[in-house]
């Protein structure tokens, strides 16, 4: 196998270069893949995913099948919020490989993105010295992550073009990787092997843990306050009902418009891992009225349990 390719692959996992990669080792099912697929998943939900230089063709290979059988392990799970993160983990992982290296790689991943990098309207003897890149308006909009330092006021622009330095390009470029690796995700059922299936049903992830202590003999909510901070991709519209509206507006004796504006920045945190959801602001400020017109009160941490039972843990430690 040519070295070079397979060191290519080892970086971006999601490009060209690493599907044919796959294609030449990936003909029947490894069980030794299932099993390390779940801790690369696991370690990438939980801590991220960094990028190593190693020289073993091996250590190479073993990533790409376990990057593929990851794909096919979250698939069968079906799990948008575990996707989510776990494209993040990986995005951010090849655009680490990419910060260290030249400006004909970046412009390589770029274009296998759809994303069109040239250089500036001034030149330089050598092109990989340049610190800069151009990135044309509508592909920096798409692509661009929601911070401040990226907005375009703050940016350089010249006949259409946004002109970036390179490690922010890179950042760019980490957000479109994003996209690439869980585009097709989750795979249809009848497109996965039957062992990645059965395999899959043993296994039980955790995307957040709520930790409280509460003391004996006292009710607290404290475990509410952390879920608000805590986005979940699942049963939003009951966490809503059920437990922030009453809580807001009850428990804390908020204001209506105060409870909703809370409610509704949480939601928002809550599509950054899956965005679809029919839950509106004005949809929010209705059940904030509701609980507060029939005095409703929170759901029980034991009862909030079994509701948010597949999106969060809640753990509740007894104080002394």
């Amino acid at each position: 196998m040519d070295n070079n390719l397979l060191g290519f692959a080892y970086k971006y996992p999601f490009s060209k270069e690493a599907k044919e990669v796959v294609e030449q080792n990936g003909n029947s099912i490894n069980v030794k893949y299932l099993s390390s697929s779940a801790k690369h998943i696991e370690n990438a939900i939980t801590n991220g995913l960094d990028y190593k230089e190693i020289s073993i063709n091996s250590i190479k290979l073993d990533y790409l099948m376990t990057y593929l059988y990851s794909r096919m392990i979250l698939s069968a799970i079906k799990r948008v919020d575990l996707i989510k993160l776990y494209s993040n983990a990986e995005s951010k992982r090849s655009s680490d490989a990419l910060v260290s290296s030249d400006n004909s790689e970046i412009i390589k991943i770029a274009a296998q993105l759809n994303i069109k990098l040239t250089e500036p309207f001034y030149r330089k003897r050598d092109f990989n010295e340049i610190s800069e890149l151009a990135i044309s308006f509508t592909d920096y909009v798409a692509n661009a992550p929601n911070k401040p330092k990226f907005e375009l006021v703050n940016q350089k622009l010249s006949g259409g073009m946004v002109i970036i330095n390179k490690n922010d390009i890179v950042r760019v470029i980490e957000h479109a990787i994003a996209k690439e690796i869980s585009k097709g995700l989750p795979i249809k059922s009848s497109e996965l092997p039957k062992e990645v299936i059965e395999y899959s049903k043993t296994l039980r992830f955790r995307v957040a843990t709520i930790k409280t202590e509460s003391k004996p003999g006292k009710k607290s909510e404290a475990w509410i306050e952390k879920l608000l901070q805590t986005p979940i991709a699942d049963v939003r519209h009951r966490t809503v009902n059920m437990i922030l509206a009453p809580y807001l507006v009850n428990t804390k004796g908020l204001e209506v418009e105060q409870a909703t504006k809370i409610i509704n920045d949480y939601i928002e945190k809550c599509k950054e891992l899956d965005p679809n959801t029919k839950i509106t602001e004005r949809y929010i400020e209705y059940q904030c009225n509701y609980a507060k017109k029939r005095g409703l009160k929170p759901l029980s941490i034991e009862r909030a349990k079994e509701l948010l039972g597949s999106a969060i843990e809640i753990e509740e430690n007894s104080g002394r």
